[in-house]
């Protein structure tokens, strides 16, 4: 072979390589925060009870993500996830023995992201301990998603309604 084509062959081979590193992986990582409210309907028997909150996607509300579209998102993972009891409710979280949070779509199977069990804080607010294999891109590819938390109820609660606010702290990559 002559030169020429030995030159071209290694441009091309060096072309493809530059094209699969930059196409490959995210290029741009976010710090982001979500956060929703989780309410149910009482009254509440000893044992776990669901609070549904409701999540619309509107990343343009994110901030830090105010341009970034649903495509260009190629994984998000969860830092941290907080757990406020209402107020007006007037439990803390020695009424409860577990906790547990899911993530559910219409396009999307539900999805175990962070628990805590057991609970030792009588306080209103608790941090989850976040599944290190959660990844919820596919939920913010989504016109909305649901927040499942389970709480396991102590003893029966005759409250007609709780409600906890769910904070997500969330690491996402986009290009």
């Amino acid at each position: 072979m002559n030169k020429i084509k030995i030159v071209q062959i290694n441009f091309f081979i060096l072309a493809i390589g530059l094209l699969a590193l930059t196409g490959c992986g995210p290029k741009i990582e976010t710090g982001a925060t979500i956060q929703t409210e989780a309410s149910a309907m009482g009254p509440f028997f000893a044992g776990p009870n669901s609070l549904i909150a409701e999540y619309e996607v509107n990343l343009s509300a994110i901030d830090g993500l105010e341009n970034v579209s649903k495509e260009q998102m190629k994984e998000i993972k969860i830092n941290r996830v907080k757990v406020i009891l209402n107020e007006s409710d007037s439990l803390t979280f020695d009424s409860f023995t577990s906790a547990s949070l899911q993530m559910v779509g219409s396009n999307t199977s539900m999805q175990s992201i962070a628990i805590k069990n057991p609970i030792t804080s009588n306080t209103r607010e608790l941090i989850l301990e976040v599944s290190e294999e959660a990844d919820v891109v596919d939920y913010f590819k989504n016109e909305k998603f649901s927040l499942v938390l389970d709480l396991d109820f102590l003893d029966d609660s005759y409250n007609e309604e709780i409600g906890a606010i769910i904070i997500l702290d969330l690491n996402i990559k986009h290009n």
